[in-house]
C-alpha cells in the first residue's frame, strides 16, 4: 500500500496499526504487517481469510481489501503469494 504523505516510519506504524486491529476485528480474518523495509511511504500487510471453503476466504480478503480502498489508500493487491 503506498502513503505518499508518510514522512516518517512513525507515521507508517500509526497506519499498519489502525488496520491491522481494525480488520483483525472482523471473523475469519487474519492481518499482520509483512517484512517491513525503511520507506515510510510504503506498507505490506498480509491479510488471509480463514474458512472451509476457496470461494469463502476469497470473498473474506476481498471484503477486507475492499474496507482499505474505501479508506483512501492506494493498493498493490496481489493474491495467492503472487510478487
Amino acid at each position: 500500500m503506498r502513503l505518499p504523505w508518510a514522512k516518517s516510519l512513525k507515521d507508517r506504524r500509526q497506519v499498519a496499526r489502525s488496520l491491522v486491529q481494525r480488520l483483525g476485528r472482523q471473523p475469519n480474518i487474519a492481518v499482520a504487517e509483512l517484512a517491513a523495509d525503511d520507506d515510510p511511504r510504503r506498507l505490506d500487510l498480509g491479510i488471509a481469510g480463514v474458512s472451509g471453503s476457496v470461494g469463502h476466504a476469497r470473498e473474506l480478503v476481498l471484503a477486507a481489501i475492499l474496507t482499505v480502498e474505501r479508506e483512501g489508500y492506494e493498493l498493490e493487491v496481489r493474491l495467492d503469494g503472487e510478487r
